[in-house]
């Protein structure tokens, strides 16, 4: 098939264009030519990408898009989260790799394919490839464990004035309706933990985080979900409904303040994680904080 333009007779490079192009990791895509008059002229995305292009060695470097008179390339887009590659092996075949789409959703790009007189493009979707899981925790309680049971937390406060009063007036407080154990997480990279759902999925994985137990720390059966800077949880430890009474006198003015004792550390963390179909691995790195509230105290200042 072809057509005429200003008297010059085109025949159509290409006939068979879906309307967007499915790479799955495992399914490369190959798109067939019907002549040899085109060459890959761009290739657009999202996202902005620096690509690179080879000679079929997969090592000899080319310069730059678009390709001419009929070359045959390598074309490739390599990052943390990304690798696909476009072949042009010969001028009747061009076929579409996916290796790697840590995204949650498909990656988009368009090839623009052609020549002089006839430009076509040819949509492609990148479908998600598998997700890394986590294979072992790891905390360097031997090396660089700190622990203190020092920390109060304020989490009330307030002046009574009953100088004019005859009776008596008495507060309830509950010191533990708040008292949560919160946790940390100071990665090394804070790009990569950010991202941390590319890597393990929207549904992120829980690891096992260290209790304390007698001042030491402990592995039990305590989780928390690996990708989320802050967390709080009850532990079951404290009575929230716990109520603490306090007076104050008739003719006198009482400054309360109820605080809680934390019991507080903070450790280096590795997080082993793999990719069973790449073979890939990353290790995540940071630092564990832990505040963990044990007990209450009331103060009066002047």
């Amino acid at each position: 098939m072809g057509s005429c333009n200003s008297g010059i007779f085109i025949e159509d490079f290409i006939t068979d264009i879906p309307d967007t192009c499915k790479v799955e990791s495992d399914k490369p895509y190959k798109l067939y030519f019907n002549t040899e008059d085109w060459d890959i002229l761009n290739i657009y995305s999202t996202k902005s990408m620096l690509l690179e292009i080879f000679e079929l060695d997969g090592i000899t470097k080319k310069d730059y898009l678009p390709l001419e008179n009929g070359e045959n390339a390598i074309i490739s887009y390599k990052d943390t989260y990304c690798y696909f590659r476009i072949e042009k092996r010969n001028s009747h075949e061009m076929e579409i790799f996916c290796d790697k789409n840590l995204n949650n959703s498909p990656l988009s790009l368009s090839i623009e394919v052609g020549n002089k007189y006839v430009r076509k493009t040819i949509n492609v979707s990148l479908k998600p490839t598998n997700k890394f899981v986590v294979d072992k925790v790891e905390y360097d309680f031997e090396n660089d464990f700190y622990y203190s049971k020092l920390p109060a937390e304020q989490v009330e406060g307030m002046t009574v004035d009953n100088t004019n009063a005859s009776r008596p007036v008495i507060l309830s407080f509950y010191p533990f309706k708040n008292a949560k154990r919160r946790i940390e997480f100071h990665p090394d990279d804070y790009d990569t933990f950010s991202n941390a759902d590319r890597f393990l999925g929207s549904q992120l994985a829980e690891i096992t985080i260290p209790d304390i137990v007698d001042g030491k720390p402990v592995i039990q059966n305590t989780k928390v979900t690996f990708g989320l800077s802050n967390q709080s949880f009850w532990t079951g430890k404290l009575d929230k409904d716990l109520v603490v009474k306090d007076t104050i006198n008739p003719g006198e003015m009482k400054n309360i303040e109820i605080y809680n004792n934390i019991e507080e550390f903070h450790v280096n963390y590795k997080i082993h994680t793999s990719n069973h179909k790449t073979g890939e691995k990353y290790i995540f790195t940071g630092r564990l904080y832990s505040m963990d509230p044990y007990d209450y105290l009331i103060i009066h200042p002047n």
